[in-house]
């Protein structure tokens, strides 16, 4: 990295499905007082592009599965360096990993404070393009204390890394596993067979999951054939997960305990656990349908739109305060005061809490849609569809899906004289954003729903798909 050029506080990014090399990247670039920055690999090029000249970054680390992707941003950013970390040959232009690791020799760890950046990993934004959440090393390290806390890892944790590692949920349980001595098993990126021939192989005995991916391996008609009993825990989030499933999970997965995870990047993750126990009981005692409590040592509270704290069972926005929250947004000090009021981070989840501590998210007041265990936000996807010439309007809202828990469905209304079919404006949005954020269905109509100061009003519009279900998020 010092070769390269990259000093104290510089951004560093990673374009790279998950692997032993990207994983000592994620170390090896902040040792030297560096910032690492890895990239949704899900993302279309103009949004990478968005976020490397965002955060200013000049060395990107690409592996084989991106260079047509790492070639177009290059060609693009005459400044930016591409280093190959991929398997096989360099290819032309590119500079070789190995070759510079081969020639450069053993620097002395960066002495800074807690108070530096660790990473900037990249988030929906609400004002239609992604920001960058600013975590610093003290914040990387309470979160770990966090997962250790809440997970009790050992030296015999083998953790089975399935997430990408540009998401929180990877990052901070790299960081709280090799706190403790224990070992990982990286798989490039989830696959049902390969995940679960990896447990098999490898015994790996700690997992993190959304509700669709071990629904995905429960119903793979080769699930039978593998040996999945070393795994003792399981994390979960992005959904919680339904009844039958459960039930499947409990015959299917006897020896997995499972825990669901509620966080958000900016918080550093997890902020309340479910533990398996509250999963099951009579009345009351089964908190199944709950988030979960507080984990040790988080500092939250739901309060009303004055800020004030609401009484038990009342409903109120989940706000947080402590050495977890974000340093803020990397360039934008106007959304970071929107986020960050008087000290405490507002979450933009709205839940209630019961009289024994257990909190339940009900709502979102920020306009985001959870599909997969993967944040959209509408707006991202009504810029994308409204680029269209035919469409006059357009509203994104999340709609119930069995598999995914929310999908991704535009509301348009199309402009005189012009005509645009479902198809059309799905393919339309495929250059411009991210495939999980393109609509999974559009909706015609005639007219929106509108305020009085001429804004779309989206609750109406959710209000038919959602009117049956227990709660308006997944």
């Amino acid at each position: 990295m010092q070769r390269l050029g990259a000093t104290p506080g510089d951004r560093v990014a990673a374009l790279a499905l998950n692997s032993d090399v990207l994983f000592r990247a994620l170390f090896a670039i902040p040792w030297v007082g560096a910032v690492v920055v890895p990239l949704n690999t899900r993302w279309s090029v103009p949004e990478l592009s968005r976020a490397l000249e965002d955060c200013d970054t000049t060395i990107l680390l690409v592996d084989e599965n991106f260079l047509n992707e790492a070639s177009r941003l290059k060609a693009s950013n005459e400044r930016l360096k591409v280093v190959y970390i991929g398997a096989g040959e360099c290819p032309s232009g590119f500079l070789d990993y190995r070759r510079l690791v081969a020639a450069a020799s053993p620097v002395p760890e960066h002495q800074g404070s807690g108070d530096e950046l660790f990473c900037v990993l990249y988030t929906g934004g609400t004002t239609g393009h992604p920001k960058g959440v600013m975590l610093s090393h003290t914040n990387l390290f309470v979160a770990s204390q966090f997962w250790l806390s809440t997970c009790h890892f050992s030296s015999e944790t083998k953790y089975l890394h399935i997430a990408g590692f540009f998401h929180i949920v990877a990052t901070v349980p790299a960081i709280a596993v090799m706190m403790v001595g224990g070992s990982h098993v990286i798989e490039p990126k989830f696959d049902p067979v390969p995940t679960m021939r990896a447990i098999q192989e490898s015994k790996a005995n700690f997992a993190t999951f959304v509700p669709v991916m071990i629904n995905m391996m429960l119903q793979h008609p080769d699930f039978d054939r593998y040996d999945l009993t070393s795994m003792r825990q399981c994390v979960y989030g992005g959904s919680p997960i339904p009844d039958a499933l459960i039930d499947r999970m409990i015959e299917k997965l006897p020896t997995w305990q499972f825990i669901q995870g509620y966080g958000q990047t900016e918080s550093s993750g997890i902020l309340t656990n479910l533990p398996w126990h509250s999963h099951f009981g009579q009345g009351s005692a089964c908190k199944r349908k709950a988030t979960g409590l507080p984990v040790y040592g988080v500092n939250l509270k739901i309060v009303d739109p004055e800020g004030k704290e609401v009484e038990p069972n009342e409903q109120g926005e989940i706000v947080v305060c402590g050495l977890n929250v974000m340093r803020g947004y990397w360039g934008n000090e106007e959304a970071t005061k929107a986020t960050i009021r008087d000290g405490w981070l507002h979450t933009g989840d709205a839940a209630r809490m019961d009289n024994e501590g257990f909190i339940t998210v009900v709502d979102r007041i920020k306009d985001m849609i959870v599909t997969g265990g993967e944040n959209v936000f509408s707006i991202e996807v009504e810029n994308a569809v409204a680029a269209h010439p035919a469409v006059s309007q357009c509203a994104v809202i999340g709609v119930p899906h069995p598999k995914w828990g929310e999908s991704v469905h535009a509301v348009v209304v199309l402009r005189a004289m012009m005509s645009a079919t479902e198809e059309e404006l799905i393919d339309h949005c495929r250059p411009l954003i991210a495939n999980y954020k393109c609509p999974r269905s559009v909706e015609f109509v005639s007219e929106m729903p509108m305020s009085a100061a001429g804004k779309i009003v989206k609750g109406p519009l959710r209000e038919r798909h959602w009117r049956n279900q227990p709660r308006r998020v997944s």
